[in-house]
């Protein structure tokens, strides 16, 4: 299944609510008149999450007032109870953003996706949590994947709490790599080995003749791009020596490695969710990136590889990414209730609400609620895309292989994509004429180191 979270890439509409397993995207707010006893949270738009931990928390804390305040225009259902932000409200948040931070007001609690939140940090806008951890004798650092923590750190400090996150992986028709003879071990292969194995896999079942079988699909070549960009932001992006890699050997490989994958074909740009659904569930794709957000990503990526999904991890580090990461800004005068709500935030009693927790207590009873959950609605679930008909699937329980599985999952993951829309946006504009052939990979390179070491200076 191939998703667009709010800063990820691709997106799936799901029509079947089971309840609160993922935390979705925020929504921030501006600053109030100084009451020791209120917060004020800043979000692109509310989740269902959040909400429930405000509620929790007021009715924990009598007297407590906490506003959340949306930076939103429109909103959109996308599934599992979450609201799916505009672009046009994204660039509202981050300008919004932006201008009250510099401006020295702006909400108690900031959620910092998309937000150039280093920035904040080195002019001293976001209070270090890692400093608020060591204080806290009440707040035990143990019960939480340490590796994820150590690398959201910037500068050996760590400015951003994140509720859930998600794991990028590709989703493989395990079948079609048993049929071919294509054993992977993801644990040493590149994007040539990716391509090989798709490209044999196909030449294997189409026997000579035209049958429709692609490698990946559901992405055009902004998506295709970016989505590779994002998977290696870390080696073309340094936020903290604010410098940039776009003219060396490895975004070169990335252009021509998209450019193949269009020119062969070997990519169905056909955006619709349905679309994909029906390819899987055929045998006619092999490869699809998937992010994991909880057991719901997991169970659908098996419904929908109906023959067997093998998971694996891109090729490079186990990577993370988050689209509900919390901040204090330094300018608050609550900043203690405001890590009193960001610990009530990650404890137990929250996260077995949420999707991939950072607690690592609670996944045996997040695999139980999601089973209860499906179990009264029979694991039905429609996947839909506008004005294509609804297509059907049944999700099954998560076993104790899929927690095991998952808990392993979360322990490996030390590497985190926090990549800034601003980059990708320049990425996607300036690699348009290259995909049209107007402007040679050397061009497109420069264009965007030039954009993109400006932007970062500024």
């Amino acid at each position: 299944m191939i998703k667009k979270k709010c800063g990820v890439v691709l997106s799936l509409v799901l029509v079947l609510s089971l309840g609160v397993f993922t935390a979705g995207c925020g929504t921030q707010a501006a600053g109030e008149a100084n009451n020791p006893n209120s917060l004020t949270i800043a979000v692109v738009t509310k989740d269902m999450y959040l909400d429930t931990a405000v509620k929790k928390f007021e009715e924990l804390h009598p007297g407590v007032s906490v506003e959340v305040k949306e930076y939103t225009s429109s909103t959109s259902e996308k599934g599992e109870g979450v609201r799916a932000a505009d672009p046009g409200d994204l660039e509202k948040y981050i300008t919004t953003m932006n201008t009250q931070l510099m401006s020295g007001q702006g909400s108690d609690i900031i959620l910092l996706n998309n937000l150039p939140y280093q920035t904040y940090a080195d002019k001293n806008l976001l209070v270090d949590l890692s400093g608020l951890m060591q204080s806290d004798q009440s707040f035990d650092r143990g019960k939480y994947y340490q590796n994820i923590f150590k690398a959201l750190e910037y500068k050996n400090k760590l400015y951003g709490l994140p509720v859930n996150i998600s794991i990028d992986m590709i989703a493989a028709d395990r079948t079609l790599l048993a049929k071919s003879q294509v054993p992977i071990d993801d644990s040493n292969w590149d994007w040539n080995d990716f391509v090989k194995t798709a490209e044999k896999v196909i030449n294997d079942n189409q026997n000579g003749g035209t049958q429709e079988m692609y490698a990946l699909a559901g992405m055009d070549e902004k998506r295709l791009i970016a989505t590779l960009v994002k998977e290696n932001y870390a080696s073309l992006v340094n936020p903290e020596k604010k410098t940039a890699n776009f003219t060396g050997k490895e975004f070169h490989d990335l252009l021509s490695l998209s450019k193949y994958l269009i020119d062969h074909k070997l990519v169905n740009t056909d955006t619709a969710q349905t679309n994909i659904t029906d390819m899987a569930s055929r045998g006619k794709l092999v490869f699809n990136f998937t992010s994991l957000q909880g057991f719901w990503d997991l169970q659908v990526a098996k419904a929908i590889f109906s023959e067997g999904v093998q998971l694996l991890k891109p090729p490079g580090n186990v990577f993370f990414s988050t689209d509900t990461m919390y901040g204090i800004s330094s300018k608050s005068a609550n900043q203690k209730l405001a890590w009193e709500f960001l610990k009530f935030m990650v404890s137990d009693d929250m996260m077995t609400q949420g999707g991939m927790p950072i607690n690592k207590s609670v996944l045996p009873q997040i695999a139980q609620n999601f089973t209860q959950a499906i179990q009264k609605r029979g694991g039905k679930m429609m996947i839909k895309d506008d004005g294509i008909p609804a297509q059907s699937i049944t999700l099954q329980p998560p076993t104790q292989e899929d927690v095991n599985y998952m808990e392993n999952l979360l322990s490996q993951a030390k590497v985190y994509i926090g990549t800034d829309q601003k980059i990708i946006s320049i990425v996607q504009e300036e690699t348009a004429a290259f995909f049209t052939g107007q402007k040679t990979a050397e061009a497109t390179a420069q264009l965007i180191q030039d954009r993109v070491s400006t932007y970062l200076n500024e």
